[in-house]
């Protein structure tokens, strides 16, 4: 690789670095070309990118985004970058794990990941961890379907004593009316 290719590169991965919620740092040494394609695959369908990187270019970028300093212990040994501009990181965890079960390995297997502005390290332990985690988004429409179940009961409940409430006043009026007669 030239030196006007790698610096191109070296930006690229700045950029990936920058501009991304959700990334997965996984070793798929010992998958073959099928399985990798059907990983791909599977990634492309859910808005996440999937690079082989060189952990010299990696740790380069890096070093130019500080904010990734805790994956220098693991860049070592093959390394392919999983990257999404989207929140995905429950979804990166279920593509991977789905291919464990049905491709019977234990690869691909999770170095790092950085997720929800934290960063989880191991196999397959935190990939369990990163499989239970939230978005925002389900964590909001959780709430609100609390609150709508809340809001509902309180209407209802108003609606349910407000109803007896006239009904009661009907009848009183109804009975001051016969006792004028």
């Amino acid at each position: 690789m030239n030196k006007k290719n790698k610096k191109k590169e070296l930006l690229e991965l700045i950029s990936i670095l920058s501009n991304n919620e959700t990334l997965y740092l996984i070793d798929i040494s010992d998958l073959n070309s099928s399985q990798i394609s059907i990983l791909r695959k599977n990634f492309y369908e859910h808005s996440i990118r999937m690079r082989v990187v060189k952990n010299t270019l990696l740790k380069k970028a890096i070093i130019k985004n500080k904010k990734f300093n805790s994956f220098f212990p693991i860049l070592n040994g093959n390394t392919t970058l999983l990257f999404s501009n989207l929140n995905v990181a429950n979804v990166t965890s279920k593509i991977i794990k789905n291919f464990h079960t049905q491709e019977k390995t234990d690869k691909p297997c999770l170095k790092g990941a950085y997720a929800q502005k934290s960063f989880y390290f191991g196999g397959n332990k935190d990939l369990n961890v990163l499989l239970r985690i939230k978005s925002k988004e389900d964590i909001i429409a959780e709430i609100l379907n609390i609150l709508q179940f809340s809001i509902k009961n309180i209407f209802s409940s108003f609606l349910y004593s407000t109803k007896y409430k006239v009904c009661e006043i009907l009848k009183s009026l109804s009975y001051q009316k016969k006792m004028k007669k």
